[in-house]
């Protein structure tokens, strides 16, 4: 075998897994040592399409193309499923545009040196080689490092079936070719490759769109979200203003009902009736209406189940806040502390803490509670929910995260000894803004 040949097949077999590489690179890897299984997955793969190549030599050129891109194909598919911590769906569709980059790169390198090959063979060995590298590093800095979505793909079945019709018609049109029936020469090359970079670019077209509708789909839940936290802010304002409205007129009854009975059994009963009056008469008052609403609403729920809600806030700092996109934040924000700590068996640890101040023009929101269980975070370092992602479920620090970012603020969220801390800061406007 000359060393030409030899020159091409190493550079066939190289292409493929450097390609395999670009799309890997980015995402997020499994356990342990990724790379070693990714070399002996390599060593296993190249070996495996060696072996369908010589076996298939007498079958002619279109026969072992066909075979040699679905070997390949399924060689890749088993590099990404023992390398990256990726969904099924989204192992086929990095192996199918692995496979397309692959393709594309080889055809454009094999028709380079072809056309330089008269003039000197080891010129057109080193401009393929060369374009190779070119191709694969362009790749590698753009969209290979773009189409992911936190270091993963979130591919459904529509877009994964787009995939595979695309792959099937870049394969099908270098069958084609190969099998003689398209125009020899340079201008079926240029045709064939024109249709095959159609295919790449509107795979990646489509997997931009399906992006922007998952982002689309995402933004109208939070809308929807938001309508309702505002319904929920309007309903609970009026429930708090009548519970108060009727604790007030309570208290005056019982303290009529005092005056006109001395008894001491009824003495105790009101005595009772009183305390149990109070428990709705403690109402929030940090200077802001809408903080009150909320640490009032949240109080009582944490009252009628045994939890302990300690607030120090100052509530007209947040006057400049929009009271929705208030009562969004704070009350997601106690929504998931009440559902952290609600269950927990030991009930001197059903705590929650808020505190809310300014540190240097910067508001700070900060709700505190203990954890039931160590906790899994996201490439955004948000907790990975242990619960079935159906309805809204998943969406409460989505909706604060974007709520915050409309004022430029900055959500974090971090565990320590047993405790789990959610942060907000928001820049504070200059007073001749807020006026």
């Amino acid at each position: 075998m000359s060393w030409e040949r030899i020159l091409e097949e190493v550079l066939r077999q190289a292409g493929l897994w450097a390609s395999a590489v670009i799309f890997l690179a980015p995402l997020r890897k499994r356990a342990g040592n990724v790379w070693a299984r990714g070399a002996l997955c390599a060593v296993m793969g190249s070996a495996l399409r060696l072996a369908a190549a010589a076996a298939l030599a007498q079958g002619g050129v279109v026969l072992a193309a066909g075979v040699d891109a679905v070997v390949s194909y399924l060689a890749v598919l088993l590099l990404f499923s023992l390398c990256a911590d990726l969904p099924v769906k989204a192992v086929f569709y990095c192996g199918l545009w692995t496979v397309m980059v692959y393709g594309l790169a080889e055809n454009i390198g094999e028709m380079i040196r072809r056309g330089l090959e008269g003039f000197s063979p080891a010129a057109a060995a080193a401009a393929e080689t060369v374009f190779w590298c070119a191709v694969l590093a362009a790749v590698g800095l753009t969209a290979a490092r773009w189409m992911p979505d936190n270091r993963s793909y979130h591919t459904g079945p529509r877009q994964l079936t787009s995939a595979f019709l695309l792959w099937a018609l870049f394969l099908g049109i270098d069958l084609f070719y190969m099998s003689g029936r398209m125009t020899a020469g340079w201008s079926g090359w240029v045709v064939m490759m024109l249709i095959q970079c159609h295919c790449a670019t509107v795979l990646y077209l489509q997997h931009e769109l399906f992006q922007k509708s998952a982002i689309r789909q995402e933004l109208d839940m939070l809308n929807r979200l938001w309508l309702q936290h505002k319904n929920q802010y309007d309903l609970s304002k009026e429930n708090i203003t009548l519970i108060n409205r009727k604790c007030h007129d309570l208290k005056h009854q019982i303290k009529a009902m005092r005056l006109l009975f001395t008894d001491e059994s009824r003495e105790k009963y009101l005595r009772e009736m009183e305390q149990s009056v109070r428990i709705y008469e403690v109402l929030a008052k940090t200077g802001n209406e809408v903080l009150d609403t909320v640490l009032t609403e949240k109080s009582l729920y944490c009252e009628a189940n045994g939890i302990q809600a300690n607030c120090v806030a100052d509530g007209r700092l947040l006057s400049f806040m929009d009271p929705v996109d208030l009562y969004t934040i704070l009350g997601n924000a106690m929504d998931n502390a009440i559902e952290s700590v609600k269950e927990n068996a030991d009930r001197e640890k059903r705590i929650i803490d808020v505190l809310i101040h300014a540190q240097k023009q910067m508001m700070l929101i900060q709700v505190m509670n203990p954890m039931n269980q160590e906790l899994t975070f996201d490439e955004e370092g948000l907790p990975i929910s242990t619960k079935e992602q159906n309805g809204y479920h998943g969406f409460g620090l989505k909706s604060i995260r974007h709520t915050v970012k409309k004022y430029g603020g900055f959500l974090t969220v971090r565990t320590d000894n047993g405790i789990f801390c959610l942060q907000i800061l928001i820049p504070m406007p200059r007073q001749e803004e807020q006026k």
